[in-house]
């Protein structure tokens, strides 16, 4: 898809964004304008207005820029990734508390799947992801439930986005029907020995998949850990409670603002 009108500043702008996003480390002024295949006088007045406006930071011990997380709060306050938000913390706290695991939640947008919330297990040791973290989506629970739950064309265009070895799809695509008949995956973690990624799809007003809720449930020794340890079938049922209720809070809610319009 093409458009008549440009507006080039605003392009360089954006693939600066796109690149920084992609980048473990930072990078300099150098770096990103031979990777944008522009000269440095192109990109040092968009650089500047970036940094003062708070999307990118400049790290002076390596003289490099990065990607700040003002994108990444602009996105959550799209009123239905807010209201999810605002519910799911005290939901996925009481979850972990009940069966002392760590929890999830993760979004798709712009070719990745992102978390945008966690909450840690109570326990001393635990499994965790920070949030903001990229999941590979053939190779995680909430990347089958996010396949499953999708189009197959859309399907199509994340599994070309994603870094996925054949093998992976190939795992991916096969649970897409056990997936939708159960209502989540539970599989063994394909990075992590002695884990078990229990994922619930969530679900937004129109009844299309919002976000997706993991436990990567840590087997744990109850006779060495001295505390309860929920076994897996009962952590899984926990998780689909919390699940239906944030589906159930996010359509409660639209349908309310709906009204009052």
């Amino acid at each position: 898809m093409t458009t008549e009108y440009r507006a080039p500043a605003l392009e360089k702008g954006l693939a600066i964004l796109e690149l920084l996003a992609a980048q473990d480390e930072p990078l300099t002024k150098k770096q990103i304008a031979e990777r944008l295949n522009r000269s440095i006088n192109e990109i040092f007045r968009m650089l500047s207005v970036l940094q003062e406006q708070h999307y990118i930071d400049y790290k002076e011990d390596v003289s490099g820029y990065v990607l700040t997380l003002k994108m990444f709060t602009l996105s959550n306050q799209h009123p239905p990734v807010a209201i999810l938000l605002k519910r799911a913390g005290s939901l996925m706290e009481q979850l972990c508390l009940q069966v002392n695991q760590s929890c999830h939640l993760s979004q798709y947008s712009n070719g990745q799947l992102v978390v945008i919330a966690r909450q840690e297990s109570p326990y001393k040791m635990g499994f965790s992801l920070r949030t903001g973290a990229h999941l590979d989506i053939c190779a995680s629970g909430s990347g089958i439930v996010l396949l499953s739950y999708s189009e197959e064309r859309e399907r199509q265009r994340m599994i070309a986005l994603d870094d996925a070895t054949d093998e992976q799809v190939a795992y991916a695509r096969s649970q897409i029907a056990t997936t939708l008949e159960q209502g989540y995956y539970q599989g063994e973690s394909p990075q992590i020995s002695g884990v078990t990624n229990i994922s619930a799809p969530i679900f937004g007003a129109r009844g299309d998949l919002l976000a997706v809720i993991t436990v990567p449930y840590m087997t744990l020794n109850t006779r060495t850990v001295h505390h309860p340890v929920e076994d897996i079938e009962h952590t899984r049922q926990a998780l689909l409670v919390v699940a239906s209720q944030l589906s159930q809070h996010i359509i409660s809610r639209c349908d309310r603002s709906e009204s009052s319009t």
